[in-house]
C-alpha cells in the first residue's frame, strides 16, 4: 500500500475546502440570484469551460454525434439535483447540504 505524503493530505484538504465552500456560496446567493438562475449560470459555466476542452482534445465529433444522450444525462445528474440543492439553500443551512450531499453515494448504492 502507498504511503500518503504531506502534499497528497494537503491536496486533499484543498479539495475539500473547495468542494464544501461551493455550499456555502450557494447559501449565500440563491436567496439573491434566485436557485434556478443560479443554477443556469452555474451548469453554463461548467459547459464553458468543458467544451473548449473537448474541441482541444479532438473529442467534439462524439459529443456532437451523442448529444441528446449528453444532454439527458447532464439533466438527470447535474442541473436537476443542482436545482433541488439551491431550492433547499433557501431554508437550509450550508453544513447541513453538505452533509446531505456526503450521503448521496449511499443512495446510489441502495438504488443500484
Amino acid at each position: 500500500m502507498t504511503r500518503l505524503s504531506v502534499r497528497d493530505y494537503l491536496e486533499l484538504l484543498l479539495l475539500s475546502a473547495i468542494w464544501g465552500s461551493s455550499f456555502l456560496f450557494l447559501r449565500i446567493a440563491s436567496p439573491i440570484l434566485g436557485p434556478v438562475f443560479l443554477i443556469e449560470m452555474r451548469v453554463l459555466s461548467g459547459f464553458l469551460v468543458l467544451f473548449p476542452v473537448c474541441l482541444f482534445m479532438g473529442k467534439h465529433h462524439e459529443a456532437l454525434q451523442h448529444w441528446k444522450m449528453i444532454f439527458a444525462v447532464s439533466l438527470t445528474n447535474m442541473a436537476i439535483p443542482f436545482c433541488f440543492f439551491a431550492y433547499a439553500a433557501l431554508d437550509t443551512s450550508a453544513g447541513l447540504l453538505s452533509i446531505l450531499n456526503a450521503t448521496v453515494p449511499f443512495f446510489t448504492a441502495i438504488i443500484a
